[in-house]
């Protein structure tokens, strides 16, 4: 356990906060490397795609991409910025840790006019005051871990930005047989939604994470 996990409320979050900063700016280079050296035939799997940014870089590699984007705004756009790659497949729902249909949660200032914008926040499983009820959509949760099981394919790159979601995913996943068909796995964690709760389960999931040989488990991706 880092000294920073022993700093006592709000001055040890904002201290993890900055530390994670500096992490996440040295991984990125770690996803370019993963990315070189994928290939056609492989497998990449793209959790909360939003507008497709990452998305097209992992289908730029020749990849077969799935790509899972719940709000309707931003899957608009993605539809729109993939539409004629043949090894990207779409599918508009959430990814979680069981089948469901839940409100996604979107940003106060989210507007109609322009529906793919403040999106990358919205969320299945948080609220909070720069969110509005209003705003939300009921979607479709899929279970994630049962879907890539069926696949009955290994996978290259999971990567996941789901908004708060990925704890009860990344619990189940980490005692899972599934585990060991994945790479890599690229994730967002979220515990500046409630520090006191997700920062033990950050801590929790990096030390087994530390633990396993296959697959290389980065928590510090953006």
């Amino acid at each position: 356990m880092s000294l920073i996990s022993l700093l006592p409320g709000p001055p040890g979050y904002i201290a993890r906060r900055k530390l994670k900063r500096r992490q996440c700016a040295r991984m990125q280079d770690t996803f370019s490397e993963v990315l070189a050296d994928t290939r056609t035939g492989d497998l990449c799997i793209d959790l909360g795609a939003n507008v497709g940014e990452v998305a097209l870089r992992l289908a730029a590699t020749g990849a077969d991409v799935v790509c899972f984007e719940p709000d309707p705004g931003a899957f608009s756009v993605l539809e729109t910025a993939t539409g004629d790659l043949a090894n990207v497949t779409l599918i508009h729902k959430a990814a979680g840790y069981k089948d469901d249909k839940l409100l996604l949660r979107r940003s106060a200032k989210w507007s109609s006019d322009d529906p793919a914008s403040r999106t990358t926040g919205s969320s299945i499983v948080h609220s909070d005051k720069g969110m509005s009820d209003a705003n939300a959509v009921m979607v479709e949760v899929v279970d994630i871990i049962t879907y890539l099981e069926n696949l009955n394919r290994d996978i290259r790159i999971l990567k996941m930005d789901i908004e708060g979601a990925e704890w009860d995913i990344l619990t189940r996943l980490m005692d899972h047989p599934l585990l060991s068909r994945i790479d890599c796995i690229f994730v967002e964690t979220h515990e500046r939604i409630d520090p006191p709760k997700y920062v033990p389960i950050f801590d929790r999931l990096q030390e087994q994470a530390e633990q396993i040989k296959k697959p290389y488990i980065n928590l510090y991706w953006v």
